[in-house]
């Protein structure tokens, strides 16, 4: 990948390789919901928080709603982990949510959770506690020295059950195992 097209990763995925050594984003797969010159924003998309509850979520913040439907909520990054950020399907926007790319949006409000609560708001949604942040240049500096491998985005790796190893299933996307990745596919 050439540095100009490491200039706007937005609406990408980020492959973790094995050269990210924090144990959080090992294996993670990160959707880039912002990326210019002042830095860049993603939240992970393949990491459950399984205590974690959408009523528990709303008690935080400070929000009563009765009969809540239960989500899975993901473990969205290491930075601003009190916010809930909700990547979901464009067929529901409001003033606070950001379009990200052809049918994608993030909406990072309480009031969005009682939309899907009451009527299970848009059709595709993660719930996402916390955030990824790259000041200016560490992320370009950080694909160069190969912690990351951009790939397109589709709906089935972004919304695709987070149960299941959706990071695999992105290997598959690439289409072959680059050096990258070599120390993960074992011996056979």
């Amino acid at each position: 990948m050439s540095n100009s097209d490491i200039r706007n990763l937005t609406g990408k995925i980020l492959l973790s390789t094995q050269a990210v050594s924090n144990e959080y984003l090992n294996k993670s797969m990160i959707y880039m919901c912002s990326h210019n010159r002042n830095g860049a924003a993603g939240i992970v998309i393949n990491k459950l928080i399984p205590e974690m509850t959408v009523s528990s979520v709303l008690r935080e913040l400070d929000l009563e709603i009765d009969g809540v439907k239960n989500f899975d909520i993901l473990f969205g990054g290491p930075e601003e982990i009190a916010k809930c950020f909700i990547l979901h399907s464009d067929d529901y926007m409001s003033p606070e949510s950001t379009l990200i790319s052809d049918h994608v949006a993030l909406t990072v409000n309480g009031d969005i959770l009682k939309v899907i609560t009451a009527t299970g708001g848009p059709q595709k949604k993660l719930l996402c506690m916390g955030c990824c942040l790259w000041d200016m240049d560490q992320l370009e500096n950080e694909v160069a020295a190969s912690y990351w491998v951009p790939i397109d985005s589709d709906e089935a790796l972004l919304f695709g059950n987070p149960k299941i190893d959706k990071w695999s299933k992105a290997l598959l996307k690439i289409g072959s195992f680059t050096r990258i990745f070599s120390d993960l596919q074992g011996n056979a």
